[in-house]
């Protein structure tokens, strides 16, 4: 037993010895590894230090890269767009109410779903070119006064129901019964109340005109959703606009992606497996974010690979960051930003003011605030199409400007920094919808108009404020404000007088200053006409969206412009350009052709996303 504990004792001593001398063996002493190789790293450098740096660089990009995709969770099927909703009242993320593409939202978000879930039966670009979507193809009947259209066959929605006429036809009938309602209104709706639609058999249907009725613009008109006809039951021009309809709730469409999941901060839309297109994306995923400066910063570490709808000061930074790229379309000409006078206020009767005003706002330097994303405007019909004249003749000219108010009495006393006459300062509000660069806009026309001697008080409100309170009941002095037009330059619902009562867009009450005698229909006795003088704008609308022949409607068109340029009822400032940042990874986005922002995805299927 002894001599046991005495072993025992003699192999700890042993094991105790070694591991006290393990330091000097390996790190501390003067034969140790660690000793020979820092005398090694001395006697090599300067080698040493290069090829040290090389090292650590190489180990820190290689774990930064680990790190970043392990974070990010980067996956190539699934893209992320970042999306900015604001908070309500609880500062809780606004959340989606509904997605009905039928009326008008002003809610990004619900118009980037029913764009991607819904297809129409057409699309027009910017040149005014057809595009096919759920239509093999159209047929002129009758003249051109009754079209028919063929559907593509073995389309099917989402539930897998298969798409026919009678969805169309269920479609275009709610589409009627939306324009009895200002608040359900919109242009598609407008011009379906004209037509007829006879549905032929499961493929085909025919749309046919009211009697005398003419539509320009009827391709675009159109242009409008296809809505499934057994989900509709439910649907009327009283919930349209609300969450109450199933279909709201849940949409279903023919699109390339369809509705999977709605959570508090994110939504998510899957691939739709049946869709005419193969598409590499197999998950879109929408990210909410209740501010700009938070999506700002979740597109420059990575977080999200696209982000739409920023303003110009964070575009002008995200330019200049390695990871993300702008991009930018052509100029949308079928839209225009324009300061509108109400000519109903005493005080913008007085054409010559409004002539002089005209002439003090410097267009170029608005486009320079914008970063150039933006074209110079100068007319309501834009410089692409057939119909343009060039007649603008109140452009930028401080001198001209001066000399009318000079004319009009409008003196600038010794001393004082605006015009005044009969004791009364020459000044006036310019309304706009609360947003960075509408702000930056309607303070270049403040500047400008005060080297003229004129104040103007800027006054931001919401967007649901400016609609409800000040344009409907026509409640403002002048408003800076945009519109979207139709490729067709037909123009009767933004200057026709019929049109200055709401659910018409003659915001300024313009009515032309110059009259002619036409023939209209008697409003007393029905079937009969009068002779009466009408303004001149009215009878060249009423003639020109009647008028088949090119060159006579340009003829038209040319005299419409001149007397809008000659009356200022608007001052044209530019047509806009969008703008989309995308994460580098992300290849093949082309938004070069949109016309609005919601058609970004229209190129989806050639999306691709890489890790490196």
């Amino acid at each position: 037993m002894l001599f046991l504990l005495q072993s025992l004792q003699k192999l700890i001593y042993s094991i105790r010895s070694y591991l006290w001398n393990i330091p000097d063996l390996l790190f501390i002493g003067n034969s140790s590894p660690v000793i020979r190789l820092a005398d090694l790293y001395r006697d090599s450098r300067p080698f040493s230090h290069f090829f040290t740096i090389i090292f650590v660089t190489v180990g820190i990009v290689s774990l930064v890269s680990q790190n970043v995709n392990a974070f990010f969770k980067i996956n190539t099927n699934t893209f992320v767009e970042g999306v900015i909703v604001g908070v309500d009242t609880n500062g809780e993320l606004r959340q989606l109410n509904r997605v009905s593409p039928l009326i008008v939202s002003e809610i990004q978000l619900e118009k980037d779903l029913g764009d991607l879930v819904y297809e129409s039966l057409i699309k027009i670009d910017q040149s005014g070119n057809i595009q096919n979507i759920l239509i093999e193809n159209y047929e002129s009947l009758d003249n051109g006064s009754r079209y028919r259209f063929h559907l593509l066959k073995d389309v099917t929605w989402h539930d897998g129901e298969t798409l026919t006429s009678k969805d169309v036809s269920a479609t275009f009938k709610l589409l009627q019964q939306l324009e009895n309602s200002a608040e359900t209104s919109t242009i598609h709706s407008r011009a379906a109340v004209n037509m007829k639609l006879n549905v032929i058999d499961d493929y085909s249907f025919d749309i046919s005109f009211q009697e005398n009725t003419v539509i320009p613009s009827f391709f675009e008109a159109m242009s409008f959703k296809i809505l499934p006809e057994h989900m509709l039951t439910d649907v009327n021009p009283q919930n349209i606009n609300t969450s109450d309809p199933i279909l709201n709730r849940n949409p279903v469409g023919t699109g390339p992606f369809r509705l999977q999941r709605v959570e508090a901060q994110s939504i998510t839309l899957r691939r739709n497996l049946q869709y005419r297109q193969e598409i590499a994306i197999e998950i879109l995923k929408f990210d909410l974010f209740p501010s700009e400066v938070s999506a700002v910063n979740a597109i420059k570490s990575g977080q999200i690979h696209g982000l739409a709808g920023i303003s110009i000061d964070n575009l002008r930074d995200l330019n200049d960051n390695y990871a993300t790229q702008v991009l930018t379309s052509d100029v949308i000409y079928n839209q225009y930003w324009a300061m509108y006078f109400n000519l109903d206020n005493e005080l913008f009767a007085e054409k010559k003011l409004r002539q002089a005003i005209s002439s003090a706002i410097n267009k170029d330097r608005i486009v320079e605030t914008l970063l150039g994303y933006a074209e110079v405007s100068d007319s309501s019909i834009p410089r692409s199409s057939f119909a343009y004249a060039d007649v603008n003749k109140y452009s930028f000219d401080p001198v001209k400007s001066a000399e009318l108010l000079d004319e009009l009495g409008w003196v600038l006393p010794p001393g004082k920094l605006y015009r005044e006459k009969d004791g009364k300062q020459l000044e006036f509000e310019l309304l706009y919808v609360d947003n960075e660069d509408r702000e930056k806009i309607a303070t270049v026309i403040n500047q400008d108009l005060a080297e003229v001697g004129i104040n103007v008080k800027i006054v931001p409100e919401s967007l649901a404020k400016v609609r409800d309170e000040y344009i409907i009941p026509k409640q403002f002095g002048s408003l800076l404000f945009g519109v979207q037009t139709f490729i067709d330059p037909d123009r009767y619902e933004l200057f026709h007088s019929s049109q200055i009562s709401h659910p018409g867009l003659n915001i300024s009450s313009y009515r032309s200053s110059r009259e002619v005698l036409a023939v209209v229909p008697d409003p007393e006795k029905q079937g009969r006409v009068v002779t009466k003088k009408i303004p001149e704008i009215d009878d060249i609308l009423d003639d020109a969206r009647k008028i088949t022949n090119k060159e006579t409607r340009t003829t038209k068109y040319t005299l419409f412009q001149e007397i809008i340029a000659e009356d200022v009822p608007v001052i044209f400032l530019y047509h806009p350009k969008e703008t989309y940042i995308i994460n580098r990874r992300v290849k093949n986005v082309d938004i070069s052709k949109i016309s609005n922002l919601e058609e970004r995805f229209d190129t989806i299927e050639n999306w691709r996303i890489y890790i490196n």
